[in-house]
């Protein structure tokens, strides 16, 4: 019976989201013991205060980084569903998706919070809410996201069965942002050929940051521009608008993979031709950035991309 229960579920949450879940549990269960468990406060009391002890074990197992700990709070045959829709099914599966991404991101801590919490029956429940996974200190913003969990009950013991995870959708363009807000200040890079200047700043609003770029040869400005940086949401994705002084424009889109963000830009410029980059930026910490560009072309020509090299956020000025 358990097996049918949890599988109906996994049915429902895959096809049509949380409306099912009572529908599946019902339609597996005899009406009158579903009724006495769901309508006993003592019962009910006893099981949520189970859950919430079940979660506390995973927010602790998560913050020390124990994989093995965060995936015991699962059944055998649990299920994970990240934002981008990839499946980790199995205790084992879990675990070594969790040993990966404690392994890239250490320090990390997670903060949960409860919207529902739903008891279906004497052995199944579903509980919604948000986590919020802080990075460790100067490795980023944290990330916002949404969840519905469903607990089922193995020998006494309450288990995650089927976690789904979701873009937030509710956060404003400024939450969004956040994550990008390690740009804000005056930054330099400095070579022998020549000397570029950024400053970057929250736009009137704070739903846009804005870039101002400048760059000198030989103390002579010969280059300089804007660039904004916004969210998009149909695309769930940021995206940025750049515009030189000698009237080239471009855009494109960011994506994070670890530590890095792929930036690929299509643009045109002043003389019309069109050009494209995939650039390539990585946070080497609080005032360094690495910056590449690969992936060239021009005029539909492929050329030289530009080697790797590194932005240095200034230092205050004196008095400021």
């Amino acid at each position: 019976m358990m097996k049918k229960v949890v599988l109906m579920l996994i049915v429902a949450f895959d096809a049509t989201g949380v409306s099912l879940y009572a529908q599946a549990v019902t339609k597996s269960r005899p009406s009158a013991p579903q009724a006495t468990a769901a309508t006993d406060p003592a019962a009910r009391s006893d099981d949520e205060k189970a859950i919430r002890v079940l979660l506390d074990a995973f927010t602790k197992a998560f913050d020390a980084g124990d994989a093995a700990a965060a995936a015991a709070t699962y059944s055998e045959n649990g299920i994970v569903v990240d934002e981008q829709g990839e499946r980790t099914e199995g205790r084992a599966a879990i675990r070594d998706q969790y040993a990966r991404s404690f392994a890239d991101n250490p320090g990390s801590t997670i903060t949960i919070k409860v919207d529902s919490l739903r008891l279906l029956g004497p052995e199944t429940a579903i509980e919604e809410g948000r986590t919020t996974i802080k990075p460790a200190a100067g490795a980023g913003a944290p990330d916002v996201s949404r969840f519905v969990a469903v607990y089922v009950k193995q020998g006494g013991q309450w288990r995650q069965a089927v976690v789904r995870d979701e873009i937030a959708r509710d956060l404003t363009p400024h939450d969004h942002l956040k994550e990008l807000e390690w740009l804000v200040g005056d930054w330099v890079n400095e070579s022998q050929d020549a000397v570029v200047s950024t400053t970057c700043a929250w736009a009137v609003g704070g739903n846009f940051l804005d870039r101002e770029f400048t760059m000198k040869t030989e103390g002579r400005p010969v280059l300089s521009g804007t660039q904004r940086i916004g969210w998009d949401p149909l695309k769930q994705q940021f995206k940025t608008w750049i515009f030189d002084s000698e009237g080239g424009h471009g855009e494109g889109y960011f994506t994070r993979i670890g530590d890095e963000w792929v930036i690929k830009v299509e643009g045109v410029r002043q003389d019309g031709q069109p050009a494209s980059s995939t650039n390539v930026v990585r946070r080497l910490g609080k005032d360094r950035i690495s910056w590449q560009s690969v992936q060239r072309t021009l005029g539909g020509t492929a050329i030289p991309g530009v080697d790797e090299f590194v932005i240095v956020r200034k230092p205050p000025q004196v008095g400021k």
